[in-house]
Formats: structure tokens, C-alpha cells, sequence
């Protein structure tokens, strides 16, 4: 193994990508989310399935700023405070769902 910086510095590197995709994962939901806000106000979406993609969009914007939330927490407990994430912050397993349709409008396939 390398040494003890070298490790550090590639855990920070693993870290901030993680950060950045989920950063990503959130921009996206927030735009998924006033796409179906602005097709529910014009009438493109009917009432009932416009509130309901409403529904999902507002909750897979929740579920990737918690993700995102979540991984900054542990990025900043890494670089600022030293400590290396434990077993469970490492991701969490991705189900089929995550890479079907809730992958598209930035939810991460947990329901919850």
C-alpha cells in the first residue's frame, strides 16, 4: 500500500467525485421537478397525472439532496475533521429500480 498521504489523497479524490455526482444527481431532480411544476401550470400534463408526477419529482428531489447531504457530511468529516469513513458511509448498493426510470429524474432508487 501507499503511504499514509497518498491513501488520504486518493480517499479525498474518491470523496469528491462522489460529492460532485451527487451534486449533479440533485441539479437534475431540481430541474426534472420544475419541468413537471411548469407542465402542470400550462395544462400539458392533466390534473390528476400532473400531481402525481409532481408527487415523485418533489420526492426524488428530497432523496438526492439527503443523498447529497449525506456525502458532504462525510466529505467534510474526511477532510476537515480526518476521519476516514467507516463501512457504512461507503454507497449504498444500487437496486434495478436505480437504474430504470427514477434514474432519469434523479431519484436514487431507495423508497423509504
Amino acid at each position: 500500500m501507499g503511504s499514509p498521504q497518498t491513501d488520504r489523497q486518493a480517499l479525498e479524490k474518491l470523496w469528491r467525485t462522489r460529492l460532485d455526482e451527487a451534486k449533479l444527481r440533485v441539479e437534475l431532480a431540481r430541474n426534472f421537478l420544475r419541468e413537471i411544476h411548469e407542465d402542470t401550470k400550462n395544462g400539458t400534463l392533466p390534473r390528476p397525472d400532473g400531481e402525481f408526477a409532481y408527487r415523485r419529482a418533489v420526492r426524488a428531489e428530497n432523496l438526492a439532496l439527503a443523498e447529497y447531504t449525506r456525502i458532504l457530511r462525510i466529505f467534510h468529516n474526511l477532510t476537515v475533521n480526518g476521519k476516514v469513513p467507516d463501512g457504512t458511509d461507503w454507497p449504498r448498493p444500487r437496486t434495478a429500480a436505480t437504474n430504470g426510470a427514477n434514474s432519469a429524474n434523479g431519484a436514487n432508487g431507495e423508497d423509504h
